[in-house]
C-alpha cells in the first residue's frame, strides 16, 4: 500500500515536471513558481479598455516573477462604478491574497473594502485613495500636485496668459488634478482663465468630439490641459481637425502609446506621466510582505492592532517632453 502511494506520487511529480517542460518552463523559473503559487494578488480597476493600464500590467507581471506569486488585472471596461463594486464583492468571495484598487467611486467601494479587511484580505489603493476605509496602504501620485505640474507646464507653453480648457472625467482622483490646475493658475498666473472643464469620459472614441465641441463654443482658447490618459490624444485630434495644431498648446496626462506621437510632432507640448509600473510592482510587494509578516515594526503587530505598512507612498510624476519622449515608448 505504501509502495503504491509512493509510486503514484512519483508519477504525479513526473507528470507535473513534464507539463512545465511542455510549457517551456523550468521547475526553478519565476514563471513556474508563479504558476504553482496559491497566492494571487488582483488589481481591480475601471475603464480597463484604455491603453493607460499597460504599465500597471507590466508592474504586476514583474512582481509576479520577483515573488513567485500569481497576479491578475480586472475591472469594468467602461466607467461602471456599480459594476466595479459588484466585482469587488465577487473577488472577496474568491479570497485572493490581496487586492489593489483604482476607485471609480470611493463611496461605493468603502463597504466592500471593509468587508475584504474583515475577511483578512489586505487592500491597497492605487492612484485614488479611500482614507476612511480599512485599506492598508495607498500608492500613487498626489493628484492635486500632478495637476499643478501640468498647470505649470501649460502656463509656460502659452506665455502665462489666455483662455484655456481643462479635460477630465468624473473619477475623484482625476478631478483633484483639475483642482490642482485651477489653484496653480489662481496663485501664479491670474491672467490665465479656465473657460470650460470638458468631460471626455476617458473614452478615446468620444474625447475628440468632446474637445471639438468645446473649441466651437470657445474659439479663442490658447491652451488645453488634460487630466486623464485619453484627454491628450482627444484634444490633439480636435485641434488638428480645427486647423489649430501647434497654435493651441496642449499638456496631456500619462504616457499612452497612441498619444506619444503627438508629442514627437509638436501637436502636444508635453505630458505629466505617472510611475504606473511602480504602483503595482510596489503594491504587490507591500501586500505580500503584509501576508508574510515580513515588516516586523513590533513583535506582534496583528495582536496589537497595528498596520505595519506605510500609510501612503507618493510615487511622484514624470515630465514628458519632445526631448525625452522616445524613452516612454513601449517595446512590444
Amino acid at each position: 500500500m505504501v509502495e503504491k502511494l509512493i509510486f503514484n506520487r512519483r508519477n504525479a511529480m513526473v507528470a507535473g515536471i513534464a507539463g512545465l517542460a511542455t510549457a517551456g518552463l523550468s521547475l526553478a523559473s519565476p514563471e513556474a513558481r508563479a504558476a504553482n503559487s496559491k497566492l494571487e494578488y488582483v488589481f481591480l480597476s475601471i475603464v480597463t479598455q484604455v491603453p493607460f493600464w499597460i504599465d500597471h500590467r507590466r508592474g504586476l507581471d514583474a512582481a509576479s516573477k520577483a515573488l513567485g506569486v500569481k497576479t491578475s488585472f480586472t475591472g469594468p471596461l467602461d466607467f461602471d462604478t456599480a459594476g466595479q463594486a459588484r466585482q469587488l464583492d465577487e473577488l472577496i468571495a474568491k479570497k485572493p491574497a490581496g487586492i489593489m484598487i483604482f476607485p471609480g467611486d470611493v463611496d461605493s467601494l468603502v463597504p466592500g473594502i471593509n468587508r475584504a479587511a474583515e475577511a483578512g484580505i489586505p487592500v491597497a489603493m492605487i492612484i485614488g485613495d479611500a482614507p476612511k476605509s480599512k485599506r492598508v496602504t495607498y500608492l500613487g501620485i498626489s493628484n492635486f500636485e500632478a495637476g499643478q505640474v501640468g498647470a505649470e507646464m501649460l502656463a509656460k507653453a502659452i506665455g502665462g496668459k489666455g483662455k484655456v480648457l481643462l479635460g477630465t472625467f468624473p473619477a475623484p482622483s482625476v478631478l483633484q488634478r483639475v483642482e490642482g490646475y485651477k489653484e496653480y493658475f489662481k496663485k501664479n498666473t491670474p491672467d490665465i482663465e479656465v473657460v470650460d472643464v470638458v468631460n471626455d469620459k476617458a473614452d478615446p472614441s468620444f474625447a475628440p468630439t468632446a474637445y471639438s465641441q468645446a473649441l466651437v463654443a470657445h474659439p479663442d482658447v490658447v491652451g488645453i490641459g488634460g487630466t486623464d490618459g485619453d484627454s491628450g490624444k482627444g484634444a490633439a485630434i480636435a485641434v488638428t481637425e480645427a486647423g489649430k495644431a501647434g497654435k493651441i498648446k496642449i499638456i496631456a496626462q500619462d504616457r499612452n502609446d497612441d498619444m506619444l506621437p503627438y508629442i514627437e510632432k509638436g501637436v502636444i507640448a508635453g505630458s505629466v506621466g505617472q510611475k504606473s509600473f511602480d504602483e503595482t510592482f510596489l503594491g504587490v510587494h507591500l501586500l505580500h510582505w503584509w501576508n508574510q509578516n515580513t515588516m516586523e515594526v513590533v513583535p506582534d503587530w496583528r495582536t496589537a492592532g497595528l498596520n505595519p505598512l506605510p500609510e501612503k507612498i507618493s510615487t511622484g510624476v514624470l515630465r514628458i517632453t519632445k526631448d525625452n519622449v522616445a524613452q516612454f515608448k513601449h517595446k512590444i
